[in-house]
């Protein structure tokens, strides 16, 4: 056979920059999501900010949520710390992807790392306060509610997935790989 021209595989810099100023600007998105959650597990809503929060699935079909239904929801997450998992998960997401974020700009390959791992965080947790906060607005809210918080999950699920295929690309692109392993020169001996 004759020998065929084989092409080297160059490294990929620009590829896993890219990628981690996409995950530092989702970082502060999980952040703000993570906060929001914190809030909610801390002080809840009041009673005019729950009544604005209804006007809309109430006035869908179905049976309507009422501001004291609404509070026994609230309170049966808060007891079972539903929005605390999910505030923390969703924190400690945006902690590694910020920190995660700078170190894949400099094409370390420990900032891919702490990238995956924190979006693994994200969604694990995520995922589980998402179903506690589900499976509580299943018992106490009417229609139209069940159905948002039922979407919830499957929307945290998937965009946590997402923000893990993002964080992983580095990882598992050859060329962009290359980008993240130091250069390794030999010198030959006479």
């Amino acid at each position: 056979m004759e020998n065929q021209p084989t092409m080297a595989v160059r490294p990929d810099r620009k590829g896993p920059k890219n990628i981690a100023i996409l995950l530092f600007i989702s970082a502060f998105l999980v952040a703000g999501m993570g906060y929001q959650d914190w809030q909610l597990h801390h002080n809840g809503l009041n009673d005019s900010q729950i009544e604005v929060f209804l006007t809309t699935p109430n006035s869908q079909e179905g049976e309507p949520t009422s501001v004291e239904d609404y509070r026994d929801f609230e309170s049966s997450v808060q007891e079972e710390n539903g929005y605390f998992i999910r505030a923390v998960a969703l924190l400690s997401t945006a902690a590694c992807l910020l920190v995660g974020s700078v170190f894949l700009h400099r094409l370390q390959r420990r900032g891919a790392i702490l990238c995956v791992a924190g979006a693994v965080t994200g969604l694990v947790g995520g995922v589980a306060g998402s179903i506690i906060i589900n499976q509580n607005a299943q018992e106490y809210l009417g229609e139209a509610m069940k159905l948002t918080y039922e979407i919830w999950v499957y929307l945290c699920g998937t965009i946590m997935g997402l923000c893990l295929a993002v964080a992983a690309l580095p990882l598992l692109n050859a060329r962009a790989r290359l980008a993240l392993t130091p250069n390794v020169q030999l010198d030959e001996l006479e």
